[in-house]
C-alpha cells in the first residue's frame, strides 16, 4: 500500500473516531436525562417493573452480539477483497439466520419467558397486566433489534460511521420523546403507554437502516440463499464468540452472587456503582476500536500485513491511552467525585472503583489483538482459552472465601490477576497464530506503554501525595494527570510519522483559528 493510501485510511479512522465520540457524548447525556425523566413520570415502582421485566429479554442479547461480530468480520473481509458476490451471499445468509434467531427468541419468550414473568417475579397483583404489556413490547423491540443487526453490521463494515451515529442518536432522542410525551396521557396507565411508545424508536431505527443499506450498498439487496458451508462457517465463528461472551456474563453474575452470599446486598450496590464508573471510562476506548476494526479486517483480507500490524499496534496504544488518561486522575481523586455523585457513599466504593479501573487497563490492553484474531477467522482457540481462564475468577474467589476470611475487594484483586494471565495467554497465542511481528509489538507497544504509564503517573502522584486534600488538589491533580498523560504519550508512544501527522494537523487547525480571528 502506498503512503498516500495509508494516510487516507488513517484520516478516515481519525474522522470516524471523532464522530463516534460525539455519538457517545450525546448518548450518555440524553440517556441519563431520559432515565431521570422516566423515573419522575413513572415513579419508583413502575420504573422498577419496566427495568426488571424488560431486562429478562435483554439477557438474550449476548447471542445477537456474537452474530454481529461474525457478520462484521465476514462482510468486512469480503468487502476488503472486493468480492461483492461473496459479500452479498454473507448478507443474505445473515438475514436468514437472524430471522430464524428472531423466531427462536419469540418461541422461548412466549413460553418459558412468559411463564417465568407470571410465576416467579415479585410484582404487585394490580400491576401484572402492565408487566405483561411491558414484556410483550420488549419482546417486539428486541426482535426488531435482532433483525437490524445485518444492516447495522453492513453500515459499520463500509465505515459509514456518520450515518451509524445519526441513527443511534435519533433512536435515543425517540426514547426521550416517548418519555416526555407521557405527560400528554393523563387518564391512561403510564407504564402501559410508555411500553407501547418505546417500540416506535426501534421501528424507526430498523426502517432507517434497512432503507439506507438497500439504496447505498450493492450487497444489501436481499436474495434467497441457503449455503450450508457458509452457515457452518458463520455459526462456528459466532459460537466460539458466544462462549467468550457467556464466560464474561457468568463471571459478572458469579461475582454478584458471591458478594451477596458472603457480605450481603450492600456490596452488590458497591460493585454496581463501581461498574457504572468503569463503563463510562471504558466506553471512551470503544470509539477507536469500532473505527479501526473494519480496517484491520480489510487489511488482512487484502494481504497488506504491514498495515495490519501497524493498525493493531497503534490502536492498542491509543485505546490504552484513552482509558489511562481518564483512569489516572479518577484513581487518585475518586473520593470527591463519589461525594458529588452520591448523597451517601457506601463503604468500600472507593477501593472498588480504583481496583476495577486498574483491571480495565489490563483487560482492555489486547482488545485490538482479539480484533486481529477475528480478522483471520481463527477464533476458536483464543475464545476457549481466555474464556476458561476468565471463569477462574469465580472458582478462585469461592474457594478462598469459603476457607479464608478476607476483605470484599479481594474479588477484584483476583480479577486483576486473572486478567493479567489472560493477556499473557493472548500474546502467546498471538505470537503463534497471527502474522504479527512480536519483536516490533514488544518494543513499540508493550515496553513503550509501560514506560509511558510510569512517566505519566510520577508528577500527578507526587502532587497528590504532597498537597493537602481539597478542591485545589483535585483541580491540580486532574489537570496535571491529563497534561502529563498527553505529553508522555506523544513523546514515548507515537512514532515519527504519527508525530509529524499530529503536528501538521495541529498547525493547520491553529492557522485556521488565527485567520478567523483576524
Amino acid at each position: 500500500m502506498t503512503p498516500e493510501k495509508q494516510e487516507t485510511k488513517t484520516k478516515r479512522i481519525a474522522k470516524n473516531s471523532l464522530v463516534l465520540y460525539v455519538r457517545l457524548a450525546v448518548l450518555i447525556i440524553v440517556g441519563l436525562y431520559t432515565s431521570r425523566v422516566t423515573l419522575d413520570i413513572l415513579g419508583v415502582e413502575d420504573f422498577g417493573i419496566y427495568n426488571l421485566v424488560g431486562g429478562i429479554i435483554v439477557m438474550m442479547n449476548f447471542i445477537s452480539n456474537a452474530m454481529a461480530l461474525a457478520i462484521n468480520r465476514f462482510l468486512s473481509f469480503n468487502i476488503g477483497r472486493g468480492d461483492i458476490k461473496k459479500a452479498s451471499d454473507v448478507f443474505s445468509m445473515a438475514v436468514n439466520i437472524h430471522v430464524l434467531l428472531c423466531l427462536a427468541v419469540f418461541v422461548i419468550g412466549e413460553t418459558i419467558g412468559l411463564w417465568f414473568v407470571n410465576t416467579h417475579l415479585v410484582i404487585p397483583a394490580d400491576r401484572m397486566f402492565a408487566a405483561n404489556v411491558v414484556y410483550q413490547t420488549s419482546l417486539i423491540s428486541f426482535s426488531l433489534q435482532i433483525l437490524s443487526v445485518p444492516y447495522n453490521s453492513d453500515i459499520i463494515s463500509h465505515e459509514h460511521m456518520g450515518y451509524f451515529a445519526l441513527t443511534s442518536i435519533i433512536q435515543t432522542l425517540g426514547k426521550l420523546l416517548a418519555a416526555i410525551s407521557l405527560t400528554l396521557f393523563i387518564d391512561t396507565d403510564k407504564l402501559v403507554t410508555y411500553a407501547i411508545l418505546m417500540v416506535l424508536p426501534f421501528v424507526l431505527y430498523f426502517l432507517m437502516n434497512t432503507i439506507y443499506c438497500t439504496r447505498r450498498f450493492e450487497e444489501a439487496s436481499y436474495k434467497w440463499i441457503w449455503s450450508k458451508s457458509l452457515f457452518r462457517e458463520m455459526s462456528s465463528f459466532a459460537g466460539f464468540s458466544t462462549f467468550g461472551n457467556m464466560a464474561t456474563a457468568i463471571v459478572n453474575l458469579g461475582q454478584s452472587v458471591l458478594l451477596n452470599m458472603f457480605f450481603g446486598p450492600a456490596l452488590n450496590t458497591v460493585r454496581g456503582l463501581s461498574l457504572q464508573v468503569n463503563a463510562a471510562v471504558q466506553s471512551f476506548a470503544g470509539g477507536i476500536y469500532t473505527a479501526v476494526n473494519p480496517q484491520i479486517i480489510k487489511s488482512y483480507a487484502q494481504g497488506d500485513i504491514d498495515y495490519f500490524n501497524k493498525l493493531v499496534c497503534t490502536s492498542t496504544k491509543i485505546g490504552y491511552f484513552m482509558i489511562f488518561t481518564l483512569s489516572l486522575p479518577m484513581i487518585l481523586e475518586i473520593e470527591p467525585i463519589l461525594s458529588v455523585w452520591l448523597t451517601e457513599v457506601p463503604d468500600y466504593t472507593s477501593i472498588f472503583v480504583r481496583l476495577i479501573l486498574i483491571n480495565t487497563l489490563i483487560y482492555n490492553f489486547v482488545t485490538p489483538s482479539w480484533m486481529a484474531f477475528q480478522a483471520t477467522g481463527k477464533v476458536a482457540v483464543i475464545h476457549l482459552t481466555t474464556g476458561c481462564i476468565n471463569l477462574c475468577n469465580v472458582i478462585i474467589t469461592y474457594i478462598m472465601w469459603k476457607n479464608v476470611q478476607t476483605e470484599p475487594y479481594f474479588i477484584i484483586i483476583v480479577n486483576i490477576a486473572v486478567s493479567f494471565i489472560m493477556q499473557l495467554a493472548t500474546m502467546i497465542l498471538q505470537s503463534r497464530r497471527l502474522p504479527i511481528n512480536m519483536r516490533m509489538y514488544g518494543r513499540s507497544v508493550v515496553l513503550s506503554v509501560m514506560l509511558y504509564s510510569i512517566c505519566a503517573a510520577i508528577i500527578p502522584i507526587a502532587v497528590y501525595s504532597t498537597m493537602e486534600e481539597g478542591i485545589l488538589r483535585f483541580v491540580v491533580t486532574f489537570a496535571l494527570s491529563v497534561a502529563c498523560s498527553v505529553f508522555a504519550f506523544y513523546r514515548i508512544c507515537l512514532d515519527k510519522a504519527l508525530k509529524d501527522y499530529v503536528a501538521q494537523y495541529a498547525k493547520t487547525k491553529i492557522g485556521k483559528m488565527t485567520r478567523k480571528t483576524q
